[in-house]
């Protein structure tokens, strides 16, 4: 129908220069009825993409009539759109996994056209799901080919919003000198931006700033911004949610509590459900906290949660577990507000948000819920984080509560007549040992990382001679056990369990109980051993087989590798899950290469 392909163009216009509400209110007017079925199949991928694109995600119908056509038709191109819009609705909607799958298929097929704008609008998408399961740098990679594609393209809007979109990933995962860098790089070569646009800019800036710790100067930089300002509800809803983040990082908790209500009112009527109306409550309930107003803290970080999981904003549930252990901590429940703790610092490092992880910590050590070595452990994690992004307030703040001393140059085990040795002169190692020494008595895993015989499987023993642990030292292969295998040597069996079994022979997990349990060439690993060893660590239970009675066990984790992890993560090879659970304590130990000073301690 020629009118139809003559509104189609007008639409797509649209589209493509983000006049997204435009799009849609033609989209819908529309009459449909007399449309011939690849005309209505276009109309659904389009009123797809103007619908998501002003934030309505309830396009099944639609998309599933467009996926299903075009799949028909041997379309390529109008099919890997389609898909790229059923990816990005599965994002949405938080099904990150599925998303990713669809959003590479969509990938490849633009990819064999050499589809380039599409693609960027892709690889966009990607660093969305990215985000949010913790495959941070994948996020920033994507992002950056998306905004250099855009750029010899030309189309400069897209430049602008995925450049925004980078520094939104770079902040909330903690990276502020990158973020400042990126973004003062962007205000001054994008000179055509608009009030809105460089509002928008302004913001991350100021909240860059705040982060780092120069909250004066945060504050100074966003009043001189509000000049750029406009009505637009999402612009004013997000000035006074940073202001308001800003004020509760300088402690003005009063003014952050008026601002944020403030900022509340206008993110409802954004959208009740909307990602917006979480934080900005969110954030409200810490300001409470801050007043030591803990009842409204629960109720209001209650609300937020209640919007965070509807649409599965992990970092924003993990902020509200961090309220409510605050909260549970004045009222003298310790056991809940460690239990709190726990599930926010898991949460945070599962979605690699350093800055969060960080702060979570160093609450938890002063909260008096841990002991030493614990303590010890999270808050040298903390500080090292705080040092790598220059936050010396927290720096302070956590030497302080470490009382922090050089180590000796020399350290020997002294335990016992065959105990593991460590002898180092390196100032890196010294402090890597310093570490090792801190952390021991803790419960929690540690992965170490390093080459062929920089000395992890001594490192490892290293650690359970001083955890205080009486049970055995348990070294296990992991790429030795294969899947058929891996329930019967890791959980033990009772005779007569299955063919072969003419006795009960115990697990290496149940043999390490109340010691250590040392995985070796973890990342070779199988995938059943990585489900089956998740599943301990998340529940602390085995079960033999041929046995119906689960048993507890005290075990600590150490796991090591020699190999680079993210690419085994990124092609499906190793669970990014259970890498998370493994490596609450990362220790990356150095080839002897690079500590020459070792060489002569070792002659």
């Amino acid at each position: 129908m020629e009118n139809a392909k003559k509104i189609f163009e007008s639409i797509e216009d649209l589209l493509s220069r983000a006049k997204f509400e435009d799009a849609l209110c033609t989209i819908r007017k529309m009459d449909t009825s007399k449309l011939a079925e690849a005309d209505y199949s276009y109309y659904c991928l389009l009123i797809s993409q103007a619908m998501l694109s002003t934030g309505d995600n309830d396009i099944d119908d639609f998309i599933h009539k467009a996926l299903s056509f075009y799949k028909k038709q041997d379309n390529d191109v109008l099919y890997a759109k389609s898909r790229y819009l059923f990816g990005w609705h599965l994002a949405v909607a938080g099904n990150f996994i599925e998303a990713h799958e669809v959003l590479m298929e969509a990938f490849v097929f633009l990819k064999r056209h050499d589809k380039y704008r599409e693609m960027s609008l892709v690889l966009n998408r990607l660093a969305y799901v990215q985000n949010h399961t913790g495959a941070i740098e994948d996020a920033i990679a994507n992002l950056k080919d998306s905004i250099d594609i855009n750029r010899d393209l030309g189309i400069n809007h897209n430049v602008i919003q995925f450049s925004r979109n980078l520094a939104t990933v770079l902040i909330r995962s903690g990276r502020f000198h990158d973020a400042l860098t990126h973004l003062q790089s962007k205000m001054n070569e994008l000179t055509d931006l608009d009030e809105g646009e460089r509002l928008r800019f302004e913001l991350g800036y100021s909240l860059s700033l705040a982060f780092m710790g120069d909250t004066g100067r945060a504050i100074k930089n966003l009043k001189s911004a509000k000049k750029y300002l406009t009505s637009v509800n999402v612009d004013k809803s997000v000035y006074h949610e940073y202001l308001g983040w800003i004020y509760n990082l300088d402690g003005q908790y009063e003014k952050a509590a008026k601002t944020l209500k403030a900022g509340v009112k206008i993110a409802v009527r954004i959208g009740p459900e909307s990602t917006y109306v979480s934080q900005t409550k969110r954030l409200l309930a810490d300001a409470y906290v801050g007043l030591k107003e803990f009842d409204l803290a629960e109720k209001t970080a209650r609300e937020a949660l209640a919007v965070a999981e509807k649409i599965r904003e992990r970092s924003e549930i993990g902020a509200c577990y961090r309220v409510f252990a605050q909260v549970e901590l004045n009222r003298g429940n310790g056991e809940k507000a460690k239990k709190r703790y726990h599930d926010a610092i898991d949460i945070f490092l599962n979605v690699n948000s350093r800055y969060e992880l960080a702060i979570t910590r160093y609450l938890a050590t002063i909260s008096g819920l841990y002991q030493s070595g614990e303590r010890a452990a999270m808050l040298y994690l903390a500080k090292e984080y705080f040092q790598s992004e220059d936050i010396t307030h927290y720096v302070n703040l956590t030497d302080r509560e470490l009382n922090y001393s050089q180590a000796a140059p020399i350290i020997p085990s002294g335990v016992g007549d065959d105990a593991a040795v460590f002898i180092a002169r390196d100032r890196q190692m010294v402090q890597l040992i310093k570490l090792a020494e801190n952390v021991a008595s803790s419960s929690m895993t540690i992965f170490l990382t390093g080459p062929t015989g920089s000395g992890k499987d001594r490192l490892a023993r290293y650690i359970h001679e001083r955890s205080g642990r009486k049970g055995k030292f348990v070294i296990v292969n992991s790429a030795a056990i294969p899947d058929s295998m891996v329930e019967a040597e890791l959980f033990g069996f009772r005779k007569g369990s299955f063919t072969g079994a003419e006795h009960h022979r115990t697990g290496l997990l149940e043999e390490a109980d109340g010691g250590t349990f040392y995985l070796n060439e973890i990342a070779d690993a199988t995938p059943e051993f990585q489900a089956k060893l998740l599943e301990v660590i998340e529940t602390k239970f085995i079960r033999p087989l041929g046995s119906n009675v689960r048993k507890a066990i005290d075990i600590r984790i150490i796991a090591a590798t020699n190999n680079d992890l993210d690419n085994k993560m990124k092609s499906g090879r190793f669970r990014r899950d259970l890498y998370h659970r493994l490596n609450e304590i990362p220790i990356i130990l150095p080839s002897l290469k690079e500590r020459p000073d070792d060489f002569l301690p070792l002659i």
